[in-house]
């Protein structure tokens, strides 16, 4: 049976090992800053089985201009290769969810690769519907980011940023 809790700084190498899982490389610096961060935009939960952790679930809470009421965002959602078909997934899912209606959401989305045909089958048998395409641009390798100008060292203050 599967606990669902909150991440832990302890969990950082199994993060890693789940993320890698999905194609992500993360750092763990990284990691810690979000575990560490008390922000409410954002909640990470893992599912531990037998003192491992075999999940983790990403909740990113928005607030759109357009709509009353906050949007949930699951970022990502993964269970260990070798835990996958017995229910942590769902558990997982659900805890976000009841997260989501505690927080006041109105709605929870997702994306999911065109090549995840079998995480596409679990969503839908969960209550999930395609709705939507997504479109995305990577900032960092856009021409127009290329073509910016560095921004100028601030002399008096120091700073050092560009």
């Amino acid at each position: 049976m599967a606990l669902i809790r909150a991440a832990a700084l302890k969990d950082i190498p199994s993060l890693q090992t789940l993320f890698l899982q999905l194609g992500y490389q993360t750092d763990p610096e990284n990691l810690k800053r979000h575990i560490n961060d008390a922000k409410t935009d954002y909640n990470v939960l893992v599912a531990e089985a037998e003192q491992d952790v075999c999940g983790v679930i990403v909740v990113n809470f928005i607030t759109p201009v357009h709509e009353g009421g906050l949007w949930a965002l699951l970022s990502a959602l993964v269970i260990n290769e070798s835990a996958r078909g017995a229910g942590i997934g769902q558990k997982l899912l659900f805890a976000a969810e009841q997260h989501a209606l505690d927080k006041g959401c109105t709605q929870i989305e997702l994306s999911s690769s065109e090549r995840r045909v079998r995480a596409h089958n679990f969503y839908e048998n969960n209550g999930y519907k395609e709705v939507r395409k997504r479109f995305v641009k990577r900032l960092a390798d856009s021409p127009s980011e290329r073509l910016r100008p560095k921004r100028a060292v601030n002399s008096v203050h120091g700073s050092g940023h560009e």
